[in-house]
């Protein structure tokens, strides 16, 4: 249902049924991610066999170089605008604003270093790939503080309309350039652009906010400062996300990045699928609920549990499937990702209980600290990849899953302090997902073989060897983590929080 103009600034209705308007919000939300996860798969199938691991790996240089600086383009204003109890006109339209110049003076600062990363790659192909995935910059920018009070009201049905609407434009145009017209690796930019534009179409279409001229820059100037420290964080998240992909690249060249590019892309179904879209409604409720820190450590707790609940039985079947995954959506040709995603995919458990930390930091402000970690995490990431890069794409893969085991209970601790949340209740909410994870997974690795659950690999077998696999998997999942009444008994707590309508008042 449409807002007002009025409405869409004011707190006021964020607080009303909040438990109920999260857990709607989080059905939405996996429900269209479900919907996008099943389009990406066709699309990277489809383009898999329509295109070369080169033209992957090719986009991907680009987009290193690209991201390097988009990264800057929203200055972690939009956390501002969802973050922060109160709002007004003025603030949002002077966030818009900046959000607006920067992304237009950082277009032409990409270009610039568009000469960089072909020198760096040694591939002359990438400097115009650069200046063509550099437009998707100011496109975006020029949506993001409507992006940023859709989620604030939480209008997941538009949210997520936006998200699939644009995907799909951008998805049949690529398809339609790398089919019908053989463009090659300009099919991929091309989707790109597409989805950017579509989607800051769509989110100007959904949202009644419009700015105007800025009266009063006050309050703008500490939403600024905010933005500025969750926009370091998220730069130096970029290091983490891209450091591996430039090393890669450098070292090996656009096809041995390909396969790594690829693996990565699966490696992250599951955060994309469940932890990134709950994380999209758990904060705004979390940003709520600051003033009342009992409340608000319950309701993280219980998120936190319903998260790695959802994640956990993920996590271990692409672990377990890892070369069977990438023989059914890839094809037999692209073995080696299968290869990587094994390896990647053993911190996938860790890699999304780091979100939580984010969570709790983000949700009270505490936006420097998250800052200042990720610096230090970043660093030791950056220099644990220039270590293994030697090894190419598969030691890179080794550090990345490393890394990932001794950063999350480090953020875990550093984000509790000064809390109601103890250390120790993040452990123990969890240790159950943890052992089963662990468990099954060596159980397949030690056993599959000698049981008959484990394949060669080859897209003959895969599909029969992932529904075997899956199979057995979920059932000892539902006997030994679901079904015990001190498992259960929790998780059904949990989600009581979210259907009770006056979580926001009182017990």
């Amino acid at each position: 249902m449409a807002l007002s103009k009025d409405s869409v600034l004011s707190s006021e209705h964020l607080t009303r049924n909040l438990g109920r308007r999260t857990a709607s919000g989080g059905i939405i939300a996996l429900g269209a991610q479900l919907l996008i996860l099943l389009t990406q798969f066709g699309y990277m199938a489809l383009m898999a066999r329509l295109l070369q691991p080169d033209d992957f790996g090719l986009v991907a240089m680009a987009a290193s170089a690209t991201a390097f600086v988009g990264v800057f383009a929203d200055l972690g204003l939009s956390m501002v605008t969802i973050q922060r109890k109160e709002v007004d006109h003025d603030t949002v339209s002077a966030l818009f604003f900046v959000n607006l110049g920067v992304g237009f003076a950082l277009l032409p600062l990409t270009w610039l270093t568009a000469p960089v990363a072909t020198w760096l790659f040694n591939e002359p192909r990438v400097f115009h790939l650069v200046l063509v995935l550099a437009i998707a910059i100011p496109i975006t920018a020029a949506g993001a503080q409507h992006k940023a009070l859709l989620i604030r009201n939480m209008r997941w049905m538009a949210l997520q309309g936006v998200n699939l609407g644009s995907l799909l434009c951008g998805f049949s145009v690529g398809i339609a350039m790398a089919w019908g017209w053989d463009f090659k690796y300009w099919s991929l930019a091309a989707a790109t652009l597409t989805t950017a534009f579509v989607g800051t179409v769509g989110l100007w279409m959904l949202s009644p906010w419009r700015p105007t001229k800025v009266a009063n820059w006050k309050n703008a100037r500490s939403a600024i400062s905010f933005g500025i420290n969750y926009s370091g964080s998220q730069f130096t998240n970029y290091i983490n996300r891209q450091s591996d992909n430039v090393l890669v690249g450098w070292k090996s060249g656009p096809g041995e990045l390909g396969f790594y590019t690829r693996a990565y892309s699966l490696f992250m179904l599951p955060i994309t699928l469940v932890s990134g879209p709950i994380g999209s409604v758990i904060i705004p409720m979390l940003s709520r609920l600051q003033t009342q820190p009992d409340k608000w450590a319950r309701t993280y707790l219980s998120a936190m549990r319903l998260t790695l609940m959802m994640n956990a039985i993920l996590c271990i079947l692409i672990t377990i499937n890892a070369q069977e995954i990438v023989a059914l959506v890839y094809g037999e040709n692209w073995s080696k990702s299968g290869t990587i995603l094994m390896v990647l995919s053993l911190s996938l458990i860790t890699s999304i209980s780091g979100q939580f930390g984010g969570w709790a930091l983000i949700s009270v402000g505490r936006a420097r600290e998250l800052f200042v970690f990720s610096i230090f995490s970043s660093a030791i990431r950056f220099a644990a990849f220039l270590f293994a890069v030697q090894w190419g794409a598969s030691g890179v893969a080794v550090a990345w899953s490393i890394t990932s085991w001794v950063f999350t209970p480090v953020l875990w601790l550093y984000a509790t302090r000064d809390t109601e949340l103890r250390f120790a209740d993040l452990v123990k909410a969890a240790a159950p997902f943890f052992f089963a994870y662990i468990v099954i997974v060596a159980l397949f690795r030690f056993l599959g073989s000698s049981i008959g659950l484990s394949s060669d690999g080859s897209s003959l077998l895969a599909g029969g060897n992932i529904m075997l696999n899956s199979t057995v998997t979920i059932v000892i999942y539902g006997i030994f983590v679901v079904a015990p009444y001190r498992f259960a008994g929790p998780m059904l707590a949990d989600m009581r929080l979210f259907l009770d309508k006056d979580v926001q008042s009182g017990d």
